[in-house]
């Protein structure tokens, strides 16, 4: 962005203001109207200049940073969602907390195969633990203190898949669940969810609970046989799209991950910012 100090004379302070507002000139502290009338008129009555600043440049839309994909239940298809996003958006993946590595290698491992991400597109887990407990109760058998308001997003240029741990109200430590770190992080939720008999009630319910806590919606992914009726009821009643449905796979590989990724959505289009942040 560049700065440039000008000084005019113009023929009355009408001409000067319709300038003003014919190369978009905004200014930062308005006047009240009997004051604009006032100033306008003792320039009118002399010989007199103006001094203004302007600043130019060239501005561009902020990019969609990304998304935290939480879910309905443990188990629900959080890692092989967060797999195909990552495959669709060229994103980076982080798990900001790992439990259950005493009998698995951990949710990164799986992406980084799924995806086939490079090392570089990875960010390690804030907290790694061994139990397959949630991070509070893990935490505490290995005598860790963990603090959720600690963690932060890492630094990168890329878009970035966060993938949380269980469900929205697993707790992370003796005040806050996990819900409270996505609303934290201040990414939109991707919701995983079972496309099978009692998605609908489990679904809406946690539609519900982050609209409690103001977390945005991007949308939510059905995983397991298709359901045209749970899905639309989950568009009707929860007012947000359905923006991938994960079928039954013969087989869970790079190549699978790879197809689904083309039926993604383009990540822009689920993160609009707010008019008032544009």
């Amino acid at each position: 962005m560049d700065a440039a100090l000008l000084t005019e004379h113009p023929g009355d302070a009408h001409a000067f203001l319709r300038g003003l507002r014919g190369i978009g000139a905004l200014s930062g502290a308005g006047l009240g109207a009997g004051t604009l009338r006032a100033a306008m008129r003792l320039y009118d009555q002399g010989n007199r200049q103006v001094h203004y600043e302007i600043l130019y440049g060239l501005w561009r839309a902020a990019q969609a940073r990304g998304v935290f994909v939480s879910g309905t239940d443990t188990g629900v298809g959080k890692t092989l969602a967060s797999a195909i996003l990552a495959r669709a958006w060229q994103a980076d993946y982080w798990k900001p907390m790992q439990t259950g590595l005493a009998d698995e290698a951990g949710d990164t491992a799986t992406v980084t195969a799924l995806a086939a991400l490079a090392p570089g597109r990875l960010h390690p887990p804030a907290c790694a633990l061994q139990a397959p407990l949630s991070p509070w109760d893990a935490a505490r058998e290995e005598g860790i203190t963990l603090d959720a308001e600690a963690l932060a997003l890492p630094a990168t240029d890329a878009p970035l898949v966060v993938e949380g741990a269980g469900g929205l109200y697993v707790p992370i430590d003796g005040r806050h669940m996990m819900i409270d770190l996505a609303a934290r992080l201040g990414l939109p939720v991707v919701l995983v969810a079972r496309s099978t008999l009692g998605t609908i009630n489990h679904t809406l319910l946690s539609l519900r609970a982050l609209a409690s806590h103001g977390v945005p919606v991007a949308g939510v992914v059905l995983s397991g046989p298709l359901n045209a009726g749970n899905r639309h009821a989950i568009e009707h009643f929860g007012g947000v799209p359905v923006i991938l449905e994960i079928p039954a796979l013969d087989q869970v590989d790079a190549r699978a991950v790879a197809e689904l990724a083309g039926n993604v959505p383009p990540l822009a289009s689920l993160c609009q910012p707010p008019a008032s942040a544009r």
